[in-house]
């Protein structure tokens, strides 16, 4: 593999499965460095032969973390076995789609044969339908061997029955399989006691299950593949290409703005997945400290749920730029009258529905409801719901699509974050000057 071509692999798989990694230059080599190596501010430094003279600097957003740069130099170790072959570069695109596949499946179980199998029966369901309708299924693979190894109890011939779509959802229920690949019996979902995992919102009870050695396998309706492991979604094929997520190296990083309450962090975090997930869209910005009354300039009165919000709205006479039937100097209704207003509907009862709670202490499930009404969700540092759905009015020369544009300009006051209807999470920040908007992290 020449030069051209190793950067051409890096770039459509390596660069997509670590989603929003850059090349951002080379750097000179010698036979005595590592093909894969970390490199300065988390950076990855790579390379295919030992004796090539040159290595690509791989960046993101987010530091590679140990167990990313060990998924890295599995796929080159694969690439390395395999590439001299001339059959293998016929079939070039067939096997770097599954030298990506069994590279993940290695760095999280010692049964990856198994998982494979069970991964290239679920993607060829992912392409068909039972009776109009497409499938899903949830499979969680154990350390236990079977005892009894009757070929028509393989998962991997099982999965290819037709009958096999009716037994599980994925959702509620499962298929608990060997180590070594037979069906071992059928797992309903236990009651959860906790909604705080790694993992979108349907697939709580799932994640619950994956402890230990045991890894769960998820085909969505959508054909989206879903793989858990230590109670956490660990990747998630979506679109063909396969992602890896890092879930706490992100919390961290929306600290950026002096964000210290982790638990809101948390929180925003685990709604922008479960939104992602729902493929519904949605905005959400975590006010940094001393940005509450700033970012109001962009929110109607008329959004607002907080009463010390609506207040400092209307004495900034801001509200003449909604509402023209109210005279500059005139004064204002108190709130509790300003929400009876039929323009405050959706005021009014989200207030009724909230009940006063913060972000954090509302249901998973609530969350992904409010995140799903249309315009931006607004909490403070604290989680304070300072607004849902909010319109949010745009500055000139904002670019992008609308929610992107919002996020944007909204990243001034602390940490906002863009959910696309196709399921990619982008978050944003400014530098302390507030004129650069930075990317924060990419997801999906």
């Amino acid at each position: 593999m020449d030069k051209q071509e190793f950067l051409t692999f890096v770039q459509e798989n390596i660069l997509s499965l670590f989603t929003g990694s850059e090349i951002v230059g080379e750097e000179p080599s010698t036979n005595r460095d590592a093909c894969v190596a970390q490199g300065s501010a988390g950076s990855v430094l790579i390379k295919f032969r030992k004796n090539d003279d040159y290595r690509f600097v791989l960046k993101r957003v987010q530091p590679f973390k140990h167990f990313e740069i060990s998924i890295i130099k599995s796929i080159i170790e694969e690439m390395g076995k395999i590439y001299s072959n001339r059959l293998a570069r016929d079939y070039r695109r067939q096997i770097e789609h599954m030298i990506i596949e069994k590279a993940i499946c290695k760095s999280i179980t010692n049964n990856h044969t198994t998982l494979q199998d069970v991964l290239a029966s679920l993607s060829k369901w992912s392409m068909r339908t039972y009776e109009g309708t497409h499938a899903s299924f949830g499979v969680i693979i154990t350390n236990k061997k079977a005892k009894e190894t009757n070929e028509n109890l393989n998962i991997h011939n099982f999965l290819n029955k037709d009958f096999s779509a009716l037994l599980s959802d994925g959702v509620n229920t499962f298929m608990q399989v060997s180590g070594d690949g037979y069906l071992l019996g059928y797992v309903n979902a236990p009651k959860l006691s906790k909604e705080e995992y790694y993992v979108p919102y349907e697939y709580l009870k799932m994640a619950s299950l994956c402890t230990g050695a045991k890894i769960g396998v998820c085909l969505l309706e959508e054909g989206d593949i879903l793989l858990f492991k230590d109670k956490m979604l660990a990747f998630a094929k979506r679109s063909g290409n396969w992602t890896c997520f890092t879930h706490q190296v992100v919390i961290d990083k929306m600290a950026d703005r002096s964000n210290d309450f982790e638990e809101v962090r948390k929180a925003v975090y685990l709604s922008a997945l479960d939104t992602s997930f729902k493929r519904c869209g949605g905005c959400i910005v975590h006010v940094g400290v001393n940005e509450k009354l700033n970012v109001l300039k962009h929110i109607n009165a008329a959004d607002v749920l907080q009463e010390d919000c609506y207040k400092h709205i209307m004495d900034q006479n801001q509200s003449k730029l909604f509402f023209a039937e109210l005279n500059e100097g005139s004064g204002y209704e108190p709130f509790e009258e300003f929400i009876k207003q039929e323009k405050c509907a959706k005021t009014a009862n989200l207030l009724k529905i909230i009940g006063g709670r913060k972000f954090q202490e509302l249901d998973r499930k609530l969350r992904l409801e409010l995140m799903g009404i249309d315009g931006a969700t607004i909490i403070d540092h604290d989680g304070t719901i300072i607004a849902v759905g909010a319109i949010i009015k745009i500055e000139a020369g904002s670019t992008g699509g609308g929610r992107l544009a919002a996020a944007k300009m909204l990243s001034n006051y602390g940490v906002a974050i863009k959910i696309s209807n196709d399921g990619s999470i982008q978050g944003f920040s400014t530098d302390r000057s507030k004129i650069r908007v930075k990317p924060l992290f990419v997801i999906g």
